[in-house]
């Protein structure tokens, strides 16, 4: 991520940047005096974000797109659980959380 801040505000506090005040520009020499002027601030960010952004849509997508299915399955009668995904999701979810907890599964 690149971010340009052009907007030139007050000079750096700190005690090495005192003795440089002198040596900038006129216009921050006065360190008391408010300068106002247009700003052109701009952020980039990288492609990497938009492809997230992007993959992140689709998913939201495809999620809408199976409750919509499993809705009207439901409402039709037509939905079947599936009992061993159902059961191994239960049991994998439960090592997991027993795993994180510091339990584990016994041997």
């Amino acid at each position: 991520m690149k971010i340009i801040d052009q907007s030139n505000l007050s000079p750096t506090s700190a005690p090495a940047a005192k003795g440089a005040i002198g040596s900038e520009s006129g216009e921050r020499r006065d360190a008391g005096r408010t300068t106002t002027r247009d700003t052109n601030d701009s952020a980039e960010l990288s492609g990497l974000a938009g492809k997230i952004s992007q993959a992140v849509g689709k998913d939201s997508a495809n999620r809408a797109t199976l409750v919509d299915q499993l809705r009207t399955q439901v409402a039709s009668g037509t939905f079947q659980v599936d009992v061993e995904a159902t059961s191994r999701g239960i049991v994998k979810d439960s090592l997991a959380n027993a795993a994180s907890a510091g339990g584990g599964p016994k041997k």
